[in-house]
């Protein structure tokens, strides 16, 4: 028992090391610039306290938060419905696939121009738009992959011992597709993150990204790195208290199978 806790502590410890070390590098460097160049720790977990204390905090991060799962979320699906029809019916995947190719090539500063000339600076739609041209396109590609490495044998046999259409499905389609799924689920949400943010930060009047914008133009440095802590927090709890608990299962549950 001795045991298990001292390497969990030293596992804990090797975790955040990192961490430490650009901690303390940053207090040293601190001190010998201007904080308006890097301000302080103690500057930085001050104007935090009182981005929080004021209300700016919760105000913008429901708003990024809100608009980030839209774009998200409705990429998702369009992209998990649309990487099965053209799988079923493949004769449609001709006119589609390069249109899809076009949208993931495209790089996001040219949609979000094109979005604030479309919708101008608009609350919710400009950041959505951005938020699920760009990550549309992974959930189709992932989701397409998987359905392609299904072997058809495998699907001949199962019509042959007539299973029906639910078993082959979740039987067959599902565990093969759900790993690429996953991986889309992670690499999508880190991209539907940051377009959120620079979606705001230009082409928006209010969240994360805007109250960015506003710390830039004001010279506020030590709310840039407040806001930029905080998104490093948001960050590290959705990929190690979300994502990489999703991962695990999915691996058991391959592994057990």
């Amino acid at each position: 028992m001795k045991d298990f806790i001292f390497d969990k502590i030293i596992s804990f410890f090797s975790s955040i090391s990192g961490f430490l070390v650009i901690l303390f590098i940053w207090m040293f460097y601190s001190g010998e610039f201007n904080p308006l160049i890097l301000p302080s720790p103690r500057d930085t977990f001050s104007a935090l306290e009182a981005l929080i204390n004021s209300g700016q905090f919760h105000n913008n991060l429901l708003i990024t938060l809100r608009r980030t799962f839209i774009g998200y979320f409705s990429a998702m699906m369009l992209g998990i419905i649309l990487a099965f029809l053209l799988f079923r019916f493949k004769i449609l995947l001709k006119p589609f696939r390069p249109i899809i190719t076009v949208i993931q090539t495209i790089p996001p500063i040219i949609w979000l121009a094109l979005a604030v000339i479309w919708f101008g600076i608009a609350e919710d739609l400009t950041p959505i738009f951005l938020i699920f041209i760009v990550t549309f396109p992974i959930f189709f590609i992932n989701v397409y992959e998987g359905l392609k490495d299904v072997d058809e044998e495998i699907i001949e046999m199962a019509v042959l011992y007539s299973a029906s259409r639910k078993q082959i499905i979740f039987d067959i389609y599902f565990p093969q597709v759900l790993p690429h799924l996953v991986s889309a689920i992670s690499i999508g949400l880190a991209f539907a993150y940051k377009s959120s943010i620079f979606a705001e930060f230009i082409g928006s009047s209010s969240g994360i990204g805007f109250a960015l914008s506003m710390a830039n133009s004001n010279l506020e440095t030590d709310k840039l790195f407040a806001w930029a802590l905080i998104l490093v927090f948001l960050m590290l709890i959705v990929e190690y208290l979300i994502l990489k608990p999703i991962q695990n299962k999915v691996t058991e549950w391959r592994f057990d199978e």
